[in-house]
């Protein structure tokens, strides 16, 4: 819809993270909340791309630059082995996606 990316834009101006959660594939999910402006920066998979390398390997051998990602898109089928610490993780992020979601996981 036309008026979400200024409702986004509202909501993170008053402070509000906005988290999206959707049925969608994760490629597709991510570029719809680019387009809405809840993602703005870089993925883990966005900077080993960029690097050439896996995301595993960012961690281990570019802390720095895994430092500087802000953006999380997450497979509903992922949820359900997580750990608070996983859950932590994630919602350590300020830019949060949860693709391939089932209705019972919305």
């Amino acid at each position: 819809k036309e008026t979400v990316p200024m409702a986004v834009h509202k909501c993170q101006t008053a402070g509000i993270t906005v988290i999206m959660v959707t049925g969608d594939h994760p490629i597709t999910a991510k570029a719809i909340a680019k387009e809405v402006g809840i993602i703005h920066g870089e993925t883990i998979e966005d900077v080993a791309k960029r690097m050439k390398c896996s995301p595993k390997e960012v961690a281990e051998k570019y802390p720095e630059e895994a430092k500087k990602v802000t953006a999380v898109v997450v497979a509903g089928t992922q949820i359900k082995d997580f750990t608070d610490a996983d859950w932590d993780r994630v919602l350590g992020h300020p830019e949060v996606v949860f693709a391939r979601t089932t209705p019972e996981q919305k």
